[in-house]
C-alpha cells in the first residue's frame, strides 16, 4: 500500500477557490482503480492548514493516478493557492489494527 500525504497552507481569502477545486477532484479520484482512500482534512488547530490523505493499493495504481488531468490540476492549484507545501509518499509493507494497542496495553 502507498500512503500519500499533502500538507498545504491556504490563505483564508483563497480557501473558497481551493475548496471548490478540491471538491471537484475528490470523487473522480475515489473511483480510480486501486484507490482505497482519498480525502481532504482540515486542521482544527490551524484554520489555514489542510491535508490531502490518499491510500493506493499498488505503485502502479498511484502512478496511473498521478498521470490524470485531476493531478495536473492539483499541481496548478498548489502553485497558485498554496504555501508551505509538504508532499510525502510512504510505502507500507505491514499494517496492524486495534490488536496492537490491546497487546501493548496488556503488558
Amino acid at each position: 500500500m502507498i500512503i500519500v500525504t499533502l500538507r498545504i497552507i491556504v490563505q483564508h481569502e483563497k480557501q473558497s477557490d481551493f475548496l471548490a477545486a478540491m471538491r471537484g477532484m475528490l470523487e473522480p479520484a475515489r473511483v480510480e482503480r486501486g484507490c482505497l482512500n482519498y480525502c481532504l482534512l482540515k486542521n482544527i488547530e490551524n484554520n489555514n492548514a489542510f491535508v490531502l490523505f490518499e491510500e493506493w493499493e499498488t505503485q502502479e495504481d498511484l502512478e496511473s493516478h498521478i498521470s490524470t488531468d485531476n493531478q495536473r490540476q492539483l499541481v496548478a492549484l498548489m502553485d497558485s493557492l498554496g504555501e508551505n507545501i509538504e508532499l510525502r509518499f510512504n510505502t507500507v509493507s505491514h499494517t496492524a489494527g486495534i490488536e496492537l494497542m490491546e497487546n501493548v496495553l496488556k503488558r
